[in-house]
């Protein structure tokens, strides 16, 4: 039987003096916050996925999973669902003429204040571009950062957004990311550093975030509207829908 567990906090909250638990999960474990649900991928079961949890409570907006695939990579994904605040504008994901437009701006090259910060915080690799999951039409930010101190890694950014239930607008933000190290370079506990290809690592990652995105379920989205307002899509998330824009870093 499929193992289920209820997450009900974010690490975030540690400082608050809640007990936090560390939860490991078996592959294809079930975890549920109050508006979305989704499942662990499947891939290295002995690498067990770890949440972070407290288990006497069901009131949570944050699911979280991290886990260390030994000689090879780290995983880390974070999803929050929230009402944002009146400075995050979600607008341009809630309008469907905007919304039909998201892959052409995506595309865009950045501005200079954007390559100069890229620049400062020693991104060599940036895209924006569009991803569909839960049937909503998504943007994504990917970037890579150069290796330092024997450590690399690549950072994926999407925010989605819907109307719930009650009216309101809701904003799902998804924090992916994996970090790697070289040939000089090893995790603490682990034999050798990483011997994957660069490619290999990305492969992996992006399949194991699919079987993330093509299990979530959106609870509390009102449907009728969203349909109505041509916001759902019957579309799934594309491992390749980074590759189908161009490279937009220009440093």
């Amino acid at each position: 039987m499929r193992k289920i567990i209820f997450l009900v906090m974010s690490v975030f909250l540690i400082g608050c003096g809640s007990k936090i638990h560390r939860l490991e999960m078996e592959p294809h474990a079930h975890l549920s916050i109050p508006s979305i649900s989704l499942n662990a991928p499947s891939s290295f079961s002995q690498s067990k996925w770890i949440t972070y949890g407290d288990s006497l409570s069901d009131s949570g907006n944050v699911i979280q999973l991290f886990r260390h695939i030994p000689n090879m990579m780290s995983e880390d994904v974070r999803v929050t669902v929230r009402i944002p605040p009146e400075n995050q504008n979600i607008n341009f994901l809630l309008d469907k003429k905007k919304s039909d437009d998201l892959e052409r701006t995506r595309a865009l090259p950045p501005s200079e204040w954007e390559k100069k910060n890229l620049a400062e915080r020693g991104v060599s690799y940036n895209k924006h571009y569009v991803d569909y999951i839960g049937n909503l039409k998504c943007t994504t930010n990917a970037e890579s950062s150069n290796i330092a101190m024997g450590i690399g890694n690549k950072k994926y950014y999407t925010v989605c957004a819907y109307y719930d239930m009650t009216g309101a607008k809701k904003r799902i933000d998804i924090f992916y990311r994996y970090t790697y190290t070289n040939r000089s370079t090893k995790y603490n506990g682990d034999r050798t550093s990483s011997n994957v290809s660069p490619q290999t690592m990305q492969e992996q990652f992006k399949q194991d975030i699919k079987e993330i995105f093509d299990s979530l379920v959106i609870h509390d989205m009102d449907r009728e509207r969203m349909k109505k307002e041509g916001l759902l899509y019957d579309k799934k998330y594309e491992i390749n829908a980074e590759e189908k824009v161009q490279n937009n870093i220009g440093l």
